[in-house]
């Protein structure tokens, strides 16, 4: 206690070696841990779902999209497109897949502007498209590029199946 000025406010009073922390502040870094954990994809991870894998149908290709970065841009989750059909969304560290006939397709995503990648996909075929995170004017944004395919594989170990609307598959 300060002999001249009374007791300290209880956001100033010292509690060992460090400033008793506000509730406030306390409530706030909770919840940020919380929509964290929240955000997290509870389906089987590549090496798990790897062998229940069903075949590609006739006539149609497989389109495989993942994001391996768990981390930068964890808050930034557009909606993935497919020829303007959404299929999945943008989750760190997941992946989905969306079969379709062949033919030509445009994958996008957006936050601030469009990232979008064209590709061609024949009957039977798989393209793996890698969502990037870039940096952006007031958000960050995912830019989709297609990788070969041992990249992919290599990329997908960590990471864990999420379904269109983007909730972990069970």
């Amino acid at each position: 206690m300060d002999p001249l000025t009374g007791p300290a406010p209880a956001h100033r009073r010292f509690h060992g070696k460090g400033v008793v922390m506000k509730t406030p502040l306390a409530i706030f870094l909770a919840l940020v841990v919380a929509s964290f954990a929240g955000g997290c994809a509870t389906g089987p991870k590549y090496q798990e779902y790897r062998a229940t894998i069903p075949p590609i149908p006739s006539g149609q290709g497989r389109v495989w999209v993942y994001r391996p970065s768990k981390m930068i841009g964890a808050a930034v989750q557009p909606l993935v497109h497919l020829n303007d059909v959404v299929v999945g969304k943008s989750q760190p560290g997941c992946y989905f897949f969306a079969d379709r006939p062949a033919g030509d397709y445009e994958v996008k995503t957006a936050t601030e502007w469009a990232d979008k990648l064209q590709i061609k996909l024949l009957a039977g075929e798989e393209k793996y498209v890698r969502l990037t995170m870039l940096p952006g004017v007031f958000v960050g944004h995912l830019k989709p590029g297609e990788v070969p395919k041992e990249q992919a594989l290599r990329e997908l170990e960590g990471c864990r199946l999420i379904t269109a609307d983007g909730a972990g598959a069970r």
